[in-house]
């Protein structure tokens, strides 16, 4: 345990996860005894504890979570940097920067953190067999990522990437793609962080949004502005004051048709 976090240990210790977080300093302003990690967090069967260092030599606050107060999981990843979040119910995130090269050890943080939020209900398989169909290199291994170790992942929408679009400037420019898959009772949502770019220009972070359906009380659909041609519609995800918005440039029709059968009202 980092020395200014280590008076949290003892309540801690016992917890599954244990993650520190280094600052982001170079090697050469590095020494014994230096404070170099800035937060730290902690995640059991009943909730996430974060510590976040304060300014000056010592001293943290601290935050717990239950996680019956978490709506859904994000990570975001851009080269070498990294965001995990906890989107809250009560409408704000929390959000913890790291590293890339990290990633294997995040990627068990956030799995163990699904199956926290992972409610039982009693809806049945749908869209059985009904697998959407498309080719594109990086959301195909998007979702051989998320099939690792035989998980069950249904493509219910795909929007290919380098379409035309138009910004609210009305600048032309192409579209990054999207891709959402059911998985139990659970969404996963693949995209591109910002839904359009320059044509141009190099884009490389990405994103993946878990989303508990038994979460989800309500959604809407809102059009573009002044339905212009060439612009994105939202879908709107409500968990409690979470609001979720998904940048589509077609109809999802398919998640449309999943949320309603399920009973989840259309605002």
């Amino acid at each position: 345990m980092p020395p200014r976090f280590r008076s949290a240990y003892e309540g801690l210790k016992h917890a599954n996860y244990l993650i520190k977080i280094p600052r982001s300093i170079d090697r050469r302003d590095a020494f014994p005894g230096a404070d170099l990690y800035g937060a730290v967090f902690a995640m059991d069967d009943d909730g996430f504890t974060s510590l976040t260092a304060t300014d000056g030599a010592e001293g943290f606050t601290q935050r717990y979570l239950g996680w019956d107060e978490v709506a859904a999981v994000r990570t975001v990843s851009n080269l070498l940097r990294s965001e995990f979040v906890l989107l809250l119910k009560e409408g704000d995130a929390l959000t913890v920067s790291y590293n890339s090269v990290s990633a294997d050890l995040m990627s068990r943080v956030v799995g163990f953190i699904r199956q926290q939020l992972m409610v039982p209900d009693d809806f049945g398989p749908v869209l059985a067999n009904e697998a959407e169909e498309f080719e594109d290199f990086f959301f195909n291994a998007m979702l051989a990522e998320e099939r690792q170790g035989g998980q069950f992942m249904l493509p219910i929408h795909f929007e290919p990437p380098g379409r035309s679009c138009r910004n609210a400037q009305n600048r032309r420019r192409v579209t990054t793609g999207l891709l959402i898959l059911l998985s139990g009772s659970e969404l996963v949502i693949v995209d591109r962080d910002a839904p359009m770019r320059r044509r141009f220009f190099a884009h490389y972070a990405y994103r993946k949004t878990y989303v508990g359906l038994a979460s989800v009380r309500g959604f809407r659909v809102q059009p573009p502005p002044d339905n212009a041609p060439g612009r994105f519609m939202m879908l709107e995800l409500i968990m409690e004051q979470q609001r979720l918005g998904i940048a589509c440039f077609k109809t999802p029709q398919r998640v449309i048709d999943l949320l309603r059968r399920r009973g989840v009202a259309r605002l």
